[in-house]
């Protein structure tokens, strides 16, 4: 089936439980620095500079987000927005805060697990953390590809522990730079509504 986005169609396919789309961007995503230090970018979600894997960086394969590479899963685990500098929070092309802190659960260069964490400002005030968030786990995938990471690659994500909602991400980067990201999906309900 194909959803409809402001980026426009995705394409989305499913086997069985797990249902997996295909990031609208392919090829070289498109990305830009911050702007800002990295020690400062680093202390919005409670870190320093030493915990940088590299400097963060916007990435967007369908919408653009802040993205974190950080050193270690403990760094990742440590992660805390810091209330002091919400109003400092860089902005994306949407109107959004957002923070996507990552690391990869070993050498970063063959890893095949990553553990992330998703931060985001809510209207009215304070930080909220999404446990599986499939945009930015597509974003990762424009990462790898900008970072010159050796593809095809394929990537398993990590999210949601911190929340108490785990959550498994599965991401693979085609040689040809196109990004698939997917999960299982649980049906909660279902419905019709007459037009």
């Amino acid at each position: 089936l194909k959803l409809e986005f402001k980026v426009g169609l995705v394409d989305v396919s499913a086997q069985e439980d797990t249902w997996t789309f295909v990031a609208p961007a392919s090829g070289m995503p498109e990305t830009r620095s911050t702007g800002l230090p990295d020690d400062f970018i680093a202390r919005m979600v409670g870190l320093t500079a030493a915990d940088l894997l590299e400097s963060p960086m916007w990435v967007n394969t369908g919408t653009d987000q802040l993205l974190m590479p950080v050193r270690s899963v403990d760094a990742v685990a440590r992660a805390q927005p810091a209330g002091d500098l919400l109003n400092q929070w860089l902005v994306s092309s949407l109107g959004r805060k957002t923070a996507y802190v990552f690391a990869f659960d070993g050498d970063a260069a063959s890893s095949a697990e990553v553990v992330a964490r998703y931060f985001f400002t809510m209207q009215g005030g304070g930080v909220a953390e999404d446990p599986g968030t499939g945009s930015a786990c597509a974003n990762l995938g424009g990462w790898l590809i900008a970072a010159g990471r050796p593809l095809p690659r394929s990537v398993q994500i990590r999210q949601g522990e911190a929340v108490g909602r785990k959550c498994t991400l599965h991401l693979h980067v085609s040689a040809e730079r196109r990004i698939h990201v997917g999960g299982r999906v649980i049906e909660l309900g279902r419905g019709f509504v007459d037009i």
